[in-house]
C-alpha cells in the first residue's frame, strides 16, 4: 500500500506547473463581484470583456504592474485585482457586488 501510494505521489511532481498572471486573478474576480460581464479567459496578454454591446480589453503593464485598458483611449486602472473588477465592470455599466468585508 506504501508503496503505491509513493508512485502515485511521484506522479504529481510529474505534472506541469501553470502559472497564473494577473489577468488570470482579474477574471477571477469578475466572476465573483460582476458575474453578468462577460469575460473570456485571458488569451496571452488581454482579457476581453463585455456587456450589453459595450466591450473592452484589459492588460497587464508589467512595467508599471498595473491593470491598464489595451483598447479605446487606453490608461491605467490600477494594480488592485478587487478594484480593478469594480473599475472594468463600471465602466461597461455592469452591476457589481460589494466586496468582502475587510
Amino acid at each position: 500500500m506504501t508503496e503505491l501510494m509513493g508512485e502515485l505521489m511521484g506522479a504529481f511532481d510529474e505534472l506541469p506547473r501553470v502559472r497564473r498572471g494577473p489577468l488570470h486573478s482579474l477574471y477571477a474576480a469578475l466572476r465573483r463581484r460582476a458575474p453578468q460581464v462577460s469575460a473570456t479567459r485571458p488569451d496571452g496578454d488581454v482579457l476581453r470583456v463585455a456587456y450589453r454591446g459595450r466591450e473592452a480589453q484589459v492588460a497587464w503593464d508589467d512595467e508599471l504592474q498595473v491593470f491598464a485598458w489595451a483598447s479605446g483611449d487606453g490608461g491605467q486602472i490600477g494594480p488592485d485585482v478587487e478594484k480593478a473588477a469594480e473599475v472594468v465592470a463600471s465602466a461597461l455599466d455592469a452591476p457589481v457586488s460589494p466586496g468582502a468585508p475587510g
